[in-house]
């Protein structure tokens, strides 16, 4: 895996990346040659003309980010992944149409957009068509071996098949001669010595350590041996983090949270610069959405009793409290009863205005006014209800490490896994938030707020 500021990138995306932005600004120098060819002109590049053909490419890659276009979803299936560049770049469309008519010297005329999307969105399409079906078998695949047979290593394995931008093609999966509960179509070696031997004969690129190894011997000596051959060696925690952009709670222990690498939580410069982005995001934001505020206001006040905000004490930095501020998407007396509880799915305390609300995020706007008054960030994990925070972190480790960085409105855990509504899933989504911590930057602050476009388009897991 690619690390850019210090966030785990797969290579495959990168590379596609890379290849749909050279082709998006190739398709716009195309589309002005065909078009100035056709009516017989001369062309001239000056500097406004430049900057028209790269507006392209800047304003609908990021668009095709936001929309899930690198989504592993989208890159497993096609249709997913035409639905979203289609509506990515429809967007784009009217945006710099927007451009054009407000700014009438970048010279954007309507012919040569169109004819460059139409030239964009085929070349795209093909090559996502191309990654997704031959990136393993290329030279940014890598060929794994999986070191252990047990339940869990199995399941490691269905991880892996199930992340196609990874690109990772599992060859064999070799089970130990001590492990329990090994599956029966594994491999066996009677002497691991001949590791080395058998993973260069496969063609081995990367071996990742299956099993847990609490009741087995760890065949050092021959995965010594593959390393100083050339093939990565991978632990389980590492795989989760690096493929699966989380950190597997059940292989975590303190030490190494003191030891690896990040959980530094960004320079002083990085926090500077995050309270500015904070500040200016949330500023537009609250302009932008004024008008949708007023509406959801008006229909709250209309359909059901009681206010149309409501606040909520949560947990924020280093465990202070503060009351979070939202539109209010439940009845008046959803606790009446003084004990406070998650929100199921079909919720009966959520009012029929209420569930359209939260559907579509909008619930969450004035906690734009927490990020201007500097409890929460823009981009942070979820803060919770002091209540469920002392029960989880009784019950969930590490719990409470969450808490080293101010809470958001959105987050790496918000948009990796659906809402939620139970201890299993806080268990889980803390692990992406463990993955934020760790590896947090302004470059993933910034991903995760072109991504959250896609939860707030294509919701999933709301109540």
């Amino acid at each position: 895996m690619a690390r850019i500021f210090r966030h785990h990138v797969s290579p495959v995306k990168l590379a596609l990346a890379v290849t749909d932005i050279v082709l998006i600004t190739g398709s716009a120098f195309l589309a002005e040659w065909l078009r100035w060819n056709a009516l017989d002109l001369e062309l001239l590049q000056t500097a406004t003309s430049m900057i028209g053909k790269l507006s392209i490419p800047i304003v609908t890659f990021p668009l095709l980010l936001g929309f899930g276009s690198y989504q592993s979803d989208a890159m497993g299936d096609l249709k997913i992944f035409f639905f979203r560049i289609v509506a990515a770049m429809s967007v784009s469309v009217l945006l710099l149409a927007a451009l054009a008519y407000l700014l009438p010297a970048i010279p954007l005329w309507r012919s040569i957009l169109l004819m460059s999307f139409a030239i964009a969105g085929t070349a795209v399409l093909i090559s996502h068509t191309v990654f997704v079906f031959f990136a393993a078998d290329s030279f940014l695949g890598k060929r794994v071996i999986i070191l252990g047979a047990s339940k869990d290593a199995m399941a490691l394995k269905d991880e892996a098949e199930s992340t196609p931008d990874a690109a990772l093609k599992i060859i064999d999966v070799i089970a130990l001669p001590d492990g329990e509960g090994n599956d029966a179509d594994a491999s066996v070696l009677d002497d691991m010595n001949q590791l080395p031997a058998y993973s260069a004969a496969k063609g081995c690129d990367l071996i990742v350590i299956g099993d847990k190894f609490e009741n087995q011997s760890l065949p050092v000596q021959a995965l010594i041996a593959c390393k100083l051959a050339g093939v990565q060696i991978m632990d389980r925690l590492a795989f989760f983090e690096e493929v699966r952009g989380y950190v597997n709670l059940e292989s975590v222990k303190a030490d190494w949270i003191v030891f690896a690498e990040g959980f530094k939580g960004g320079s002083f410069l990085e926090r500077a610069l995050k309270r500015i982005m904070d500040l200016t995001i949330s500023s537009i934001f609250l302009v932008l959405t004024s008008p949708i505020l007023l509406l959801c206001a008006i229909a709250i006040k209309l359909t059901s009793k009681g206010p149309v905000f409501y606040q909520q004490e949560r947990v924020g930095l280093n465990g202070d409290t503060f009351n979070v501020l939202k539109l209010r998407s439940m009845r008046v007396d959803a606790e009446k009863y003084g004990k406070p509880q998650f929100a199921e799915e079909n919720d009966p305390r959520i009012t029929a205005v209420g569930n359209f609300l939260r559907r579509t995020r909008m619930d969450e706007i004035p906690q734009v006014i927490n990020v201007l008054k500097g409890d929460m960030s823009f981009v942070g994990p979820r803060p919770e209800r002091p209540y469920f925070v002392d029960q989880l972190a009784g019950q969930v480790p590490f719990y409470r490490e969450r808490h080293c960085l101010k809470p958001g409105i959105t987050g790496w855990a918000q948009i990796r896994y659906p809402y939620g509504a139970s201890f299993e899933d806080s268990r889980r989504k803390l692990e992406y938030d463990l993955y934020y911590v760790k590896n947090y930057s302004l470059f993933l602050d910034l991903l995760i707020v072109l991504q959250t476009i896609r939860v707030v388009l294509f919701p999933h897991g709301v109540r």
